[in-house]
């Protein structure tokens, strides 16, 4: 598993862009986990539809431009996919997430914790602000470092046709 330690010392380096291989998992991963919005609701991830996820850290100097990309993606079609983010840092609280999300235009977003690494290692994120979308079936189909929200919606629309 990896640890939070490993995901911030190597926020420099690690996946290419556009590599949608993760790690370990074969680009398939079908248990959902649950994330919950600023208003309150929840939500699994994935679902139905396709996800859109960001690795991050409230800490992460480039992670809030890209949590502010995906909620611009959101916002061009909010019913296209579902979109999440995913705090790797277990010091971190929901206060702190939801004021991130308040500070980067981003709270349309749902969120979530990873505090042992578990979702980390799922998706085999070794960056932080990677995205990775998933389609219904759970199987990842596009990772970027810090994409801007057009190579997002570009990479969305390829799984929603």
């Amino acid at each position: 598993m990896i640890s939070v330690l490993a995901v911030l010392l190597t926020a420099c380096g690690g996946l290419t862009k556009d590599n949608p291989s993760p790690a370990g998992n074969g680009g398939a991963s079908t248990a959902g986990f649950t994330a919950r919005t600023i208003a309150g609701s929840s939500i699994t991830l994935p679902g139905e539809r396709p996800s859109v996820l960001l690795f991050f850290s409230v800490e992460c100097g480039g992670c809030g431009p890209t949590a502010n990309a995906l909620a611009q993606a959101r916002a061009q079609d909010p019913k296209a996919a579902d979109f999440g983010v995913i705090d790797v840092a277990a010091y971190e609280t929901s206060k702190d997430i939801e004021g991130f999300l308040k500070d980067y235009d981003a709270t349309a977003l749902a969120y979530a914790s990873d505090p042992d690494g578990t979702l980390t290692a799922r998706y085999g994120v070794t960056q932080l602000s990677t995205v990775v979308i998933v389609d219904p079936d759970g199987k990842v189909v596009f990772r970027g470092v810090e994409p801007n929200a057009e190579k997002i919606r570009a990479e969305l629309d390829k799984v929603t046709g």
